[in-house]
């Protein structure tokens, strides 16, 4: 099943939260422990006070001196945060790059796949790749609302992340 709606991702009552990811773990850094920066990698590291980020690096140099590709998911814990686990789609390889659609759709499915197989109830999951990523959220959104197919699993299609700008109302699909 799909929900949709607005709001601060990191607020959510979810067993997980996606987190559009580049193939090296980097989320913001430094800047984003101390203020709220826009988007949902941002308000994870806020949130996390860096926690998450120092996982996901982690993650991501152990697996390989140039990280995990485009098309990937790779799980870390949520320290500060309500939700257990964080998904990580990887986007793009490296920080700031593209995002293609392609990938998007890869990743949709193995998201469906490791929440059944980690026996998740509920996932917040943003539009992947129309941040940073530069994709479409129209196409994204579309994506999402014809793939993310489970009965045993809650998606919370997060079409819009307000963490930075204030009160979001829960909403039906564009």
């Amino acid at each position: 099943m799909i929900v949709y709606a607005q709001g601060d991702i990191t607020k959510f009552d979810v067993d997980a939260i996606v987190n559009a990811s580049n193939g090296f773990g980097y989320m913001g850094g430094k800047r984003c422990v101390n203020e709220l920066h826009r988007g949902v990698a941002e308000s994870i590291q806020f949130a996390s006070q860096g926690a998450v980020e120092r996982l996901a690096r982690a993650k991501c140099k152990a697996h390989s001196f140039f990280g995990y590709s485009p098309g990937t998911v790779f799980v870390t814990d949520a320290p500060n945060l309500g939700c257990r686990k964080i998904i990580h789609a990887v986007t793009m390889r490296t920080p700031g790059s593209k995002a293609k659609i392609k990938k998007i759709m890869e990743l949709i499915l193995k998201i469906v796949a490791v929440a059944e197989d980690l026996n998740m109830k509920s996932i917040a999951i943003p539009l992947l790749g129309c941040g940073t990523g530069g994709l479409d959220r129209k196409t994204v959104q579309n994506l999402l609302a014809h793939n993310l197919i489970s009965d045993k699993v809650t998606f919370y299609a997060i079409l819009y992340s307000c963490a930075v700008y204030g009160i979001c109302i829960v909403t039906a699909p564009y």
